[in-house]
């Protein structure tokens, strides 16, 4: 025997100490994504803050594969004598803004064309044609509709509902329609077009439902995912309990946020949701 050195039984145990290793967690509290009280309410709290914020334009990340046919269409059969620029506003609650209207080129020719456009899913209520961004010229009509999915004819504008609002010097008939004569000098030629009684698309509430259900679940999932490979990635897992639980807890961050993603598109679906047309009192 060495001096110093006493002889230990065999049914004693060597214990070594081990210091955390920067894969190794010691509690759920140094692990950021397993569930706590305060995460769970700091979360909630930021997602909030987040879909309280605009969102000029509705972010859509999952389309309607098979909408129904209520959906609207607006069909115009047009023609003009000068190069140009389109435009119709439409305005879904908000007045006309630049961000709810419908452009297209069209060119000097004697034979009339026919543009479809598909409409948001969204009572229309007024409507606005811009025949030229600016410039003069003659816009002829010939048809002016709303018609849905199938073809089948919703409203049909006629040469009485459109008004010389700004900029348009005559309102002329034709043999197949109507003809809007701009003048120079005109920067901004409008004609607003009268429509007696909101229209609002057959089914909207039910597809703007499934809209925001595919939409917020389809973002979510994206989410979950990039989170649970950040986690896996970082091997923070230990057991399966504690898996389970970082588990759910991202699968939960990832459905508050996923809201604030689609907050333009929800809130635009319930402020169409809740729309009553004004009554129309027949004298």
């Amino acid at each position: 025997m060495f001096p110093g050195i006493h002889p230990r039984s065999s049914a004693e145990k060597i214990t070594f100490p081990i210091t955390n290793s920067p894969l190794q967690v010691s509690s759920s509290t140094n692990d950021p994504f397993q569930p706590t009280w305060c995460r769970v309410l700091l979360a909630v709290a930021v997602a909030a803050i987040g879909f309280l914020l605009p969102q000029e334009v509705p972010l859509e990340y999952y389309s309607l594969n098979n909408p129904s046919s209520g959906l609207n269409y607006l069909e115009i059969t047009c023609a003009a004598n000068v190069q140009g620029e389109t435009d119709v506003y439409l305005d879904n609650g908000r007045d006309f803004n630049e961000l709810e209207k419908i452009r297209w080129p069209i060119g000097p020719s004697t034979s009339a064309y026919t543009y479809t456009f598909p409409l948001p899913d969204a009572p229309l209520r007024h409507l606005r044609l811009d025949p030229f961004v600016n410039g003069a010229g003659e816009f002829t009509i010939s048809s002016f509709r709303i018609i849905n999915r199938r073809g089948e004819e919703i409203h049909r504008f006629a040469k009485e509902d459109f008004q010389p609002t700004h900029q348009i010097d005559a309102i002329i008939p034709t043999s197949d329609g109507w003809k809007l004569v701009v003048k120079a000098p005109a920067d901004d030629p409008s004609s607003q077009v009268r429509l007696f009684r909101p229209i609002i698309p057959e089914g909207m509430n039910e597809r703007n439902f499934k809209r925001c259900l595919l939409s917020w679940s389809y973002l979510a999932l994206i989410l979950w995912i990039l989170l649970l490979a950040v986690y896996f990635s970082l091997r923070l897992h230990r057991d399966g309990r504690t898996t389970v639980r970082a588990v759910v807890f991202l699968a939960f961050v990832a459905l508050l946020f996923s809201l604030v993603g689609n907050r333009g598109l929800i809130k635009n679906s319930i402020h169409y949701a809740r729309y009553v047309p004004p009554a129309i009192h027949v004298p």
